[in-house]
């Protein structure tokens, strides 16, 4: 129940402020609508009728997903984190019976929900329009939520480094960027060289790009082991990086606001 309190406190913190809620589906319903006008002048000026095995409807709904995706994959955990420890709130947080990583996560869930509502929505009209079954569509939640936790595990060892940087905004536009470039927003990773198609299973890819293609069923069942494996991997990684720099990190903490 207490975890729960966290899921609600921050579900109501996304919501409450209205504009600044409305005014982020605003940018990103510009974003698709420029990355869509882009692609769609590509396939008519390539004369094909698909790129990389994406047709020019498929496409559309590729940018619409894993621009989403970017708003449920939120990088603000780094940035809280970094405000708990320069205020010396964090000293609270310890001292709760609460284990803080389940709670992050939680909140984590909570401030992302009214974006993973829109994803819902998106996944079962793009799914109609391909044809996919009721079992595929639970594959792809599940898959969608290991990736979802990897990429959780995989912010909160980021937003460890707090316990030694005094500002850690300088980060977002590089993660911005990652996202981006390996995320698949600015295009599907298909399309690069076969000697690039090991960033296909990054974490940033495995929460963009690829989770956009299993989303519209194009990921062949070798692929979704090769994602289902390489989601568990990392996860592996950063849940020891987490343990380490906790336990740096915390005899590094002095417990006093700068």
């Amino acid at each position: 129940m207490k975890y729960l309190d966290s899921f609600r406190n921050a579900f109501y913190s996304t919501i409450a402020y209205r504009g600044n809620f409305l005014l982020r589906l605003v940018t990103i319903f510009l974003q698709i609508m420029v990355a869509v006008f882009m692609w769609q002048t590509v396939f008519r000026f390539s004369g094909k009728g698909d790129i990389a095995g994406i047709s020019r409807v498929q496409m559309t709904y590729y940018l619409i997903i894993v621009n989403l995706l970017s708003l449920i994959f939120s990088t603000s955990l780094i940035f809280k984190f970094s405000q708990l420890v320069r205020s010396g709130n964090l000293t609270i947080l310890i001292l709760r019976p609460v284990k803080l990583l389940i709670q992050a996560l939680f909140a984590y869930v909570g401030l992302s929900f009214p974006y993973l509502i829109i994803y819902g929505f998106v996944l079962v009209v793009s799914s109609e329009s391909s044809s996919r079954s009721f079992t595929e569509i639970l594959m792809t939640l599940g898959l969608f939520a290991i990736i979802y936790i990897t990429f959780f595990l995989l912010i909160t060892a980021m937003s460890l480094v707090s316990f030694w940087l005094i500002q850690v905004w300088p980060m977002r536009p590089v993660i911005n960027a990652l996202f981006m470039l390996l995320g698949g927003q600015a295009f599907p990773l298909q399309v690069l060289p076969s000697s690039f198609h090991w960033l296909e299973y990054t974490p940033f890819a495995l929460a963009g790009n690829q989770l956009a293609l299993l989303s519209l069923g194009k990921v062949s069942s070798v692929q979704m082991l090769l994602i289902f494996l390489s989601s568990i991997s990392w996860s592996l990684v950063f849940l020891v990086l987490i343990k380490g720099l906790w336990h740096k990190g915390i005899h590094a903490y002095e417990g006093v606001g700068s």
